[in-house]
């Protein structure tokens, strides 16, 4: 889903993404962050993770895909972030490596 479908106000982006400190790049994950972060906040702090992840998860389902658009943009974000600090392909120097076969002695 791309921004153009949804329309996402800066401001809401900007503010999810100062309340996030998330980097995944599932947009699932990035709500789950700041769910938790939300609970901590109203200090709610007994739930075990797993009835948290169901709550959030019944929660996730829930909603519209106008408001899951602020998290996918988020994870398109991070995803462009993870990409530019990848390491590259090709290992130092240019060279890549193949495997050398033992002949044996017979042939």
């Amino acid at each position: 889903m791309s921004a153009a479908k949804f329309r996402v106000s800066c401001s809401t982006l900007g503010w999810a993404m100062r309340m996030i400190k998330s980097f995944s790049v599932n947009p699932y994950f990035v709500f789950l962050a700041q769910f938790r972060s939300n609970l901590q906040k109203r200090g709610i702090h007994q739930l075990k993770p797993t009835s948290i992840a169901k709550i959030a998860g019944r929660k996730w389902r829930e909603m519209t895909p106008k408001q899951k658009s602020v998290f996918i943009e988020i994870a398109k974000i991070n995803g462009a972030r993870i990409k530019k600090r990848a390491r590259p392909s090709v290992p130092v120097g240019g060279v890549t490596r193949c495997r050398l076969k033992r002949v044996s002695k017979n042939s």
